[in-house]
């Protein structure tokens, strides 16, 4: 984890925020007075060691009120009474009797950072932030140093587009021509996403690159760095970089195909492997049981528990779940859509319709949560949300429910995150567990878990006897987790 961060703001002078090495919390932006990067990094390093000078002076001046305390003499008063040449002769007297011990008067004024004053022809812009990666590059011995530099020349050097300004605009939706059009077109660009996207452009970009990188200066050789530094100084997975990549990417896209730009500089920068993702881990029979013999506070989370763990659907097939879906009378689910984590209701993952067998005490109240919703009708959602009640949960909602009830039964975070346990987890167990007690063509139909032409081969086979043989292996597994595991 990087220990602070700069940025150079409109005016040319740079920031610094530090990174808080065990939580992970930065703190606000600072100003450096500088507009010299070298000197901003030395002084946000020394900072970093020592204290910026405002936590410097309030530890003095703590110090020095404890212990003018001892001594009866009121300084501040002193001071205050004391005129600006009176004060020079004060401060030249101390530090003749007490040497080095106080500094040197830097007779000098402190400059006053004011606002730039408006030119017709601004000075050419500057490239911040990722300078000392050129260095980097031709020190490495790979390339000479002037092809090394010429890596770095603008691919669209007319383009005055401020980088990280526009990919803000670009993902927000009032502000979007691309997403206004798409969402005309009848595509779904949901709100979530958009604010996940806006979100990478805090995050990751705008540390990198500055608020007053333009799009004109961008080569393919910056956004390999951009990349490499996420890998490599953030420690970010494959996954969440490509997902920081997308977010640069469609912008720079669809910039091109306007004509605004003749080179797209992400086109040849290729993906991260998502290779290095962590298995995911599987919670234990002992801990299902646990977890099912819970005192829940949360009605939601108890339903989406068991319709997971003993029924095997994944987090947006339970989201997606309607009223019209539950045959009371079977003790049926129909799985006919899944809702999107960001935010509009989609087809299945293998776009299939299947049925699912549920215990008769979970099918009741799976139907008394829908009619609680204010709206309630047959195809109003069972998990509606409170914030809308004509949309549901996320899907991603769920896992901070899990994680509660997680560490209620005693698995900490720390260990949580170790063997990588998700709400996920609890259809993988589903799925793990029924392997053991069945035919697995049956536990493929009943998962959805197959391929679409065998999901439809067995779906469109499975008759009453097939759902009644299902539904006492998942009784039979309910019964042997929570009788026999000790």
């Amino acid at each position: 984890m990087r220990p602070f961060y700069i940025i150079k703001n409109k005016y040319g002078f740079y920031s610094v925020s530090f990174v808080n090495q065990t939580t992970g919390k930065r703190t606000a932006w600072k100003s450096m007075h500088t507009a010299d990067y070298s000197e901003a990094m030395l002084i946000a390093s020394t900072w970093y060691k020592d204290g910026s000078p405002s936590e410097q002076a309030r530890t003095a001046l703590r110090i020095s009120k404890q212990e003018n305390k001892s001594s009866g003499i009121d300084v501040e008063k002193l001071i205050s009474r004391l005129s600006d040449s009176e004060a020079k002769l004060l401060y030249i007297e101390l530090a003749a009797k007490f040497g080095a011990s106080i500094p040197v008067l830097n007779t000098t004024p402190t400059p006053v950072v004011e606002a730039a004053p408006v030119v017709e022809e601004p000075a050419p812009k500057k490239k911040v932030a990722v300078v000392h990666k050129k260095n980097a590059l031709a020190d490495s011995g790979l390339l000479p140093e002037d092809v090394a530099q010429k890596v770095y020349e603008p691919l669209n050097p007319d383009c005055t587009i401020k980088l990280c300004e526009f990919l803000r605009n670009f993902w927000t939706p009032e502000k979007s021509e691309y997403i206004q059009n798409k969402r005309a077109h009848k595509k779904s660009i949901g709100d979530y996403h958009c604010k996940e996207m806006r979100g990478m452009v805090d995050r990751y970009w705008l540390p990198f690159f500055g608020e007053e990188f333009t799009v004109g200066e961008l080569s393919e050789q910056y956004l390999e760095d951009f990349l490499q530094e996420l890998a490599n100084f953030r420690g970010l997975k494959g996954a969440t970089i490509n997902h920081a990549r997308t977010c640069g990417a469609t912008g720079l896209k669809w910039l091109k195909n306007k004509g605004v730009i003749r080179s797209n500089p992400m086109a040849n920068v290729e993906a991260f492997s998502k290779s290095d993702a962590t298995a995911r881990g599987i919670p234990s029979e002992k801990e299902i049981k646990q977890l099912y013999e819970l005192d829940w506070d949360n009605e939601v989370m108890y339903l989406a528990f068991n319709l997971s763990a003993f029924s095997g659907l994944r987090p947006g097939e339970i989201s997606g779940l309607q009223v019209r879906d539950i045959d009371f009378d079977n003790d049926l689910i129909t799985i006919r859509h899944s809702w999107h984590r960001t935010g509009f209701l989609k087809s299945t993952k293998t776009n299939l319709i299947r049925k699912v067998p549920v215990a008769h005490n979970i099918i009741i109240r799976l139907l008394a949560q829908a009619q609680r919703c204010p709206n309630a009708n047959e195809e109003s959602f069972v998990f509606w949300s409170k914030a809308n009640d004509y949309n549901p949960f996320l899907p991603q909602y769920y896992d901070d429910g899990f994680f509660d009830a997680l560490h209620k039964i005693g698995v900490s975070e720390e260990e949580r995150k170790e063997r990588n346990i998700d709400f996920y987890s609890l259809r993988h167990f589903c799925a793990t567990y029924l392997a053991n007690m069945t035919d697995m063509r049956n536990v493929q139909a009943i998962l959805g878990h197959t391929t679409p032409a065998m999901t439809k081969h067995y779906a469109d086979h499975m008759t009453d006897e097939h759902f009644n043989s299902i539904r006492e292996i998942f009784e039979l597994c309910r019964d042997n987790i929570l009788q026999n595991v000790a």
